[in-house]
């Protein structure tokens, strides 16, 4: 855990229930003076920390990276399924960190309104990421 955070997690985790809505937090986060940037690293901190692993297929998928929770300005954007997907390659080991936040950014700056899966297919099979054919039912991205 980023250490500068350890204080702040901590008394979220006092504050607030583990069932809490996360748009609640959000908004104390928000209240204390944070940005988006900010309250997006303490949110993913305070939530990977607590989340039990998926469950994929009856398998655990262990997992070594933070859970990364969506910002409020990729909230509108990306439907479930597309996030999903999104986390799914995070989960898989076929995109590292790095890599998933370049397919997120390439999502918010070359789709034009919602984000759905025929679209982050593309960028991920364009990217390298997913060889997987859909069929033709993906959309075009510039």
């Amino acid at each position: 855990m980023d250490e500068r955070w350890t204080p702040v997690v901590e008394e979220l985790r006092e504050r607030f229930e583990a069932d809490t809505d996360v748009v609640e937090v959000e908004a104390y986060l928000s209240s204390q003076g944070y940005d988006r940037r900010q309250i997006g690293e303490i949110l993913s901190l305070l939530y990977s920390d607590s989340a039990p692993a998926p469950l994929w297929d009856g398998a655990v998928i262990s997992r070594d990276a933070p859970l990364r929770v969506q910002g409020p300005h990729e909230r509108g954007r990306f439907t479930a399924e597309a996030w999903g997907y999104l986390v799914m390659l995070g989960g898989s080991g076929a995109v590292n960190l790095n890599d998933f936040e370049q397919l997120v950014e390439r999502a918010l700056v070359h789709v034009d309104g919602r984000i759905g899966l025929p679209e982050i297919r593309a960028i991920a099979e364009d990217s390298g990421f997913d060889d997987i054919s859909t069929n033709g039912d993906r959309s075009q991205v510039h």
